[in-house]
């Protein structure tokens, strides 16, 4: 299965995926035909369950495909990110009718976290559940089937076209520019009671944030490729390489932690997400330092991949909000308040 996916993920890339990035980047503009391309291949599916036809395939083999993903379009890989942690939730408390159409590839859902200070409200009425609530952005906003809406430890299944939900204005910002990332609101926005799930956001969050340190792998790797023959001083491109490589170590550990269900899963996702991101940064502004003016000419990835990273980093939860997770464990208190 992974060898399949493996070869077909390649091909969509050299056809669609890299030919498209620059111009993703440049225009901001949803990667709509790369995305579709993956649903063709089964790959929007793979995290689907096969009872539904769909992939039936495990966190580390969607680690893999986010991580190679990341290092050519980040935008196109941060849709798949949200799609498979949103997946997760619809896997365990979604209806049939979205499973089966995740599953076939023709259906894309999306993960509508909070900030601090987002609203967000469910309240019980007697037709279902009504949901009043805006988030500060949201990714493949206006452009996804559905968006796993997370309200406290919640999660409601929202259809993309229910009445009273608004996507902002197109994103046009620093990095990731083609990922549809905008405020959305809910203004009593109906949803059937069957559609909330209790304690959704322990099915999302773990793997959002697994994916989120992958994402921040595939995006160092990618640039250190960029400039392997592009730097002079060989101890520091050696020491970056190394400090790579420790994160894939702990990214490793984290995607088997949480596909595992270890008892530090949460913590360990936390803090490989805050990792990942720190690093993606860093080892791209040590890039740009040793390779000089040339390595931030558009001609070059490494100038989009370090915008992507940079972007990455202040996405919710943000270091600050890790770090919190990260020293609630340190001294014995309940992680998620």
């Amino acid at each position: 299965m992974v060898l399949d996916h493996t070869v077909l993920l390649g091909s969509v890339i050299e056809s669609t995926i890299a030919p498209q990035a620059d111009q993703v980047d440049r225009a901001g503009r949803f990667p709509r035909s790369g995305v579709t391309a993956l649903g063709e291949i089964g790959l929007l599916g793979l995290a689907s369950a096969t009872a539904v036809g769909g992939g039936g395939a495990g966190l580390a083999e969607t680690a893999r495909v986010v991580e190679r993903l990341a290092g050519v379009c980040g935008s196109t890989a941060m849709v798949l990110l949200t799609h498979y942690a949103a997946t997760a939730v619809v896997e365990a408390h979604g209806p049939p009718s979205v499973r089966g159409a995740i599953a076939r590839g023709e259906h894309l859902a999306t993960l509508a976290l909070g900030e601090p200070g987002d609203r967000c409200a469910l309240t019980t009425t007697d037709g279902g559940v009504v949901l009043d609530g805006a988030r500060s952005w949201v990714t493949a906003a206006g452009e996804a089937d559905s968006y796993v809406w997370c309200c406290g430890s919640a999660a409601a299944l929202v259809d993309g076209d229910a009445p009273g939900l608004r996507a902002g204005a197109p994103f046009d910002g620093l990095g990731l520019r083609g990922c549809a990332a905008t405020p959305v609101t809910a203004d009593r926005v109906e949803v059937p009671a069957d559609a909330v799930a209790a304690e959704g956001l322990d099915q999302a969050l773990p793997v959002f944030l697994a994916l989120g340190a992958v994402f921040s792998l595939g995006l160092t790797e990618a640039m250190l490729a960029d400039t392997a023959g592009r730097v002079a001083e060989r101890r520091e491109f050696a020491a970056l390489r190394a400090r790579t490589d420790l994160l894939r170590v702990f990214c490793d550990d984290t995607v088997a932690a949480v596909a595992g269900g270890r008892a530090d899963a949460r913590v360990r996702a936390a803090q490989a997400r805050l990792a990942g991101a720190e690093t993606a940064t860093e080892v791209g502004d040590r890039l740009l330092r040793l390779c000089g003016f040339a390595a931030a000419r558009k001609e070059l990835a490494l100038e989009r991949h370090y915008r992507d990273a940079l972007t990455a980093r202040v996405m919710t939860p943000t270091g600050d909000s890790l770090r919190e997770f990260a020293g609630r464990d340190a001294v014995g208190q309940p992680l998620f308040r």
